[in-house]
């Protein structure tokens, strides 16, 4: 199956505290984030496009680091969801992955994973199993205690046919819809079940500047 890598990299990044955007970090092999993040797709011969949401500041800095000629870099909006839509508008496969630029450390194997998924549904995304009790709290105050058994973490790629998706962004623009990912946007406002892919507790997220010690 080929598909669109939609990389979303258009954040600032500002909880890290390094002063620029964490995308354009080091790591200690070498690799910036962004880098890291690509390398993935770009071996996997059925990322036949990969398309790159950057900030307005950042697209120079971008188009340095993503010469090839398979990228297409692409300005974000003023909210990740905006940011997503104007990725999406340049998608020209039938499915897509659509990536958080700071997980660097996707592996094949879920790539592997939720490709075949894909191949049986038009919506999934990987996930992972909560370690921790999980607490609802409002005004300091403890309110329930989900089963921790029910609860999994979400985390990206999040994959999509891509009529689908856009169908169902078109709909939560409509409505004013404001979601954390872009599973809740289907769910919320599309037309398919969002089916679960396992995923790797190694696919973290960089949010703090702890999670790039020893990297």
């Amino acid at each position: 199956m080929e598909y669109t890598a939609l990389v979303v990299a258009a954040g600032s990044g500002s909880r890290v505290g390094l002063g620029y955007n964490k995308m354009l970090y080091k790591l200690q092999n070498g690799n910036t984030i962004l880098e890291e993040t690509l390398q993935v797709f770009q071996q996997d011969a059925r990322c036949h496009q990969i398309v790159v949401v950057a900030s307005a500041q950042d697209m120079e800095t971008f188009h340095e680091v993503c010469d090839e000629k398979n990228i297409c870099i692409v300005e974000g909006g003023t909210t990740r969801q905006e940011s997503v839509w104007n990725g999406l508008q340049k998608v020209n496969c039938s499915h897509v992955l659509i990536h958080d630029g700071a997980r660097p450390w996707l592996s094949i194997d879920c790539i592997d994973r939720i490709v075949e998924k894909l191949e049986t549904c038009n919506a999934c995304l990987l996930m992972v199993p909560v370690k921790d009790t999980i607490k609802v709290v409002e005004n300091g105050i403890v309110k329930h205690t989900p089963q921790r058994s029910t609860l999994w973490q979400a985390q990206t790629p999040q994959a999509f046919r891509t009529e689908c998706i856009k169908e169902a962004f078109e709909v939560a623009f409509e409505k004013g819809i404001e979601a954390t990912d872009d599973a809740q946007i289907m769910e919320l406002c599309g037309k398919e079940k969002v089916e679960v892919v396992e995923g790797s507790y190694e696919n973290q997220k960089v949010t703090t500047i702890e999670d790039l010690q020893g990297k």
